[in-house]
């Protein structure tokens, strides 16, 4: 599942925001215990990860074709059911501050690519890292996840890509059965 929002779609102020509501993605609903959905996807064969960009933020898994609807379900279910508390979230804000530190900070090749981005998109969104800037993601707090989360992880600002041994005569019920009765979120 990609979502049509990014980095670029941050507010002032709260850069790493997309980024690091992609790794609460991973932190449990009320149906999937905190931590549990890779485990499910790996108990099942699969793999699963994520990726933001300026632009937007995708989701995905590897799965045989016969737990396709297991993970549909799952992709469902943490687009508009995902439950954060501090007890997740503060401790994964560190976690993004590490990586931060070990990819950017501790490497001049980022640091700087991460200089001449800002300076060739001063004033525009793209001079952010994706990342965001370590002042602002100390900062980041529950509710500013929750806040981006319920703004932008709808259906209606989705795209379900499938690839693989599946038409649409097999696929098209699923995503209707568990994206479809999904209630849309803000245009």
């Amino acid at each position: 599942v990609w979502y049509r929002v990014g980095a670029a779609d941050e507010p002032a102020g709260k850069s790493g925001i997309a980024h690091f509501l992609e790794h609460l993605m991973f932190k449990g609903t009320e149906t999937i215990p905190p931590g549990e959905f890779s485990k499910i996807v790996a108990r099942n064969g699969g793999r699963d990860n994520a990726f933001t960009s300026q632009d937007y933020t995708a989701y995905f898994q590897s799965v045989a074709r016969d737990k396709l609807e297991l993970v549909m379900k799952m992709e469902a279910d943490r687009m508009r059911n995902l439950v954060l508390t501090d007890k997740e979230v503060l401790p994964e804000r560190d976690v993004v501050l590490e990586e931060r530190g070990s990819r950017t900070d501790n490497n001049p090749d980022s640091q700087l690519y991460e200089s001449a981005q800002a300076a060739l998109f001063m004033n525009h969104p793209y001079g952010n890292p994706v990342i965001g800037w370590k002042h602002e993601i100390e900062q980041l707090a529950t509710e500013d996840a929750l806040k981006f989360y319920r703004r932008f992880y709808a259906p209606n600002n989705a795209i379900l890509i499938v690839a693989g041994d599946v038409d649409a005569k097999e696929l098209r019920p699923l995503a209707e059965k568990y994206y479809g009765a999904i209630k849309r979120g803000p245009d």
